[in-house]
């Protein structure tokens, strides 16, 4: 099986430039969608740091930063106990972090490769990027698929039948380490209830 990639154009999400939405698409050979990745790509600074960021994303909506952004991030960079473990190197210049707000592969195409290729292109496309984050979490908590921007997206999610998919956390967090991704231990217990994702954390370097 041949497989394409195709990247939409970047989009600004919110009221802020430096917050950008993209659609990742993988194609077969009879150019069908077979899996696909939705991204956001945000640029921090020395001046606009994550704590910044956050502040300014919070007043906006809610935002799927929270955790990263408030426990992972320090300033512009990752905290320093997670340099070693991505193998990135800290400065003072601005740095663009990607959070993947959702990935997946139809379930006739699973074990095939099909998702670490998708994830491999996302780290060569965007291979000066210092982290790739991700909550992992069951699509069908979080994924409508009658409620989706186009057309194709509502066919491709609805393609996957989510309430009868039976991938669990468990198993996505084996393929999310596997992967290349660092789970990312939180201590529910300052928590008003515990998360419904893990975060995990990766490189271009490391994928």
């Amino acid at each position: 099986m041949n497989l394409t990639i195709e990247f939409s154009k970047p989009e600004i999400k919110s009221a802020f430039d430096w917050q950008l939405i993209q659609e990742i698409n993988v194609k077969n050979d009879d150019d069908q969608v077979i899996a696909k990745a939705e991204i956001e790509i945000m640029t921090l600074n020395k001046h606009r740091g994550a704590d910044e960021s956050y502040e300014l994303l919070s007043q906006q909506d809610a935002t799927d930063w929270e955790v990263p952004l408030n426990l992972f991030f320090k300033k512009q960079n990752i905290a320093a106990d997670l340099v070693e473990k991505l193998q990135v190197k800290v400065d003072a210049k601005a740095k663009d972090h990607i959070l993947i707000e959702a990935i997946s592969v139809l379930p006739a195409f699973r074990k095939q490769g099909v998702a670490k290729f998708l994830l491999k292109e996302i780290a060569e496309h965007y291979s000066k990027v210092q982290s790739i984050s991700v909550l992992s979490m069951p699509m069908s908590l979080f994924v409508d698929a009658q409620d989706c921007e186009t057309e194709e997206n509502k066919a491709y999610y609805q393609a996957m039948n989510l309430a009868e998919d039976e991938l669990n956390n468990e198993q996505l967090s084996a393929f999310f380490e596997h992967s290349g991704f660092t789970h990312l231990a939180i201590d529910d217990s300052a928590l008003e209830a515990p998360l419904p994702f893990k975060v995990f954390m990766a490189s271009p370097k490391t994928l």
